[in-house]
């Protein structure tokens, strides 16, 4: 009789942990593409890890950042599920100064209704970066976007902006973005 109860309460206990565990891996995992397959597909060597990034021109907005001194390369979050994941990504260049001629875009941008709110502080338009969209190795877009850092909540931001009034169109890099790309 011991020796029954006793293989219940292990057996009990066993399943308690396992399902803990699993509960713990769905919710904390978070999937990473490899470095190798970033580097094969956007043709480019030595790239760093930056980490997640929000945005609006691949498949879905979880996306994952990879940089290097001369451009910034984002793909597809889930890269490694498969083909309609991994035929596209975004690479942005290394920023130009403001010039005269941006006068427009930057007033487009000031007026855009998200940057407006009373909660975005020491809003600043830094600079512009040639972005160019790739699927399936084709180029099928091209713009300029806005690098603007924004203060909320005592903490600095980082986004690259369309000065065009559409709800898309951007990629936010967050905190961590700012400290990482300020003079990028």
């Amino acid at each position: 009789m011991k020796k029954r109860l006793f293989i219940f309460f292990s057996s009990l206990i066993a399943l308690v942990t396992t399902g803990y565990l699993i509960f713990l891996f769905v919710f904390y995992y978070e999937p990473t593409p490899s470095k190798n397959n970033v580097e094969e597909m956007v043709s480019a060597k030595d790239l760093k890890k930056f980490g997640e990034v929000e945005g609006s021109y691949l498949l879905t907005p979880r996306n994952y950042c990879f940089y290097n001194k001369d451009s910034i390369y984002i793909v597809e979050q889930y890269l490694e599920k498969g083909k309609e994941y991994a035929d596209q990504y975004v690479i942005i260049e290394e920023g130009l100064e403001l010039m005269d001629d941006d006068g427009q875009a930057i007033n487009q941008i000031q007026a855009k209704d998200e940057l407006q709110a009373d909660y975005v502080g020491d809003l600043e338009i830094i600079s512009k970066h040639r972005m160019t969209v790739y699927k399936n190795n084709e180029k099928v877009e091209e713009n300029w976007l806005f690098k603007i850092t924004y203060k909320y909540n005592e903490e600095y931001f980082l986004t690259f902006m369309l000065p065009e009034y559409i709800e898309e169109g951007k990629f936010n890099f967050f905190a961590e973005g700012y400290e990482q790309f300020l003079q990028f």
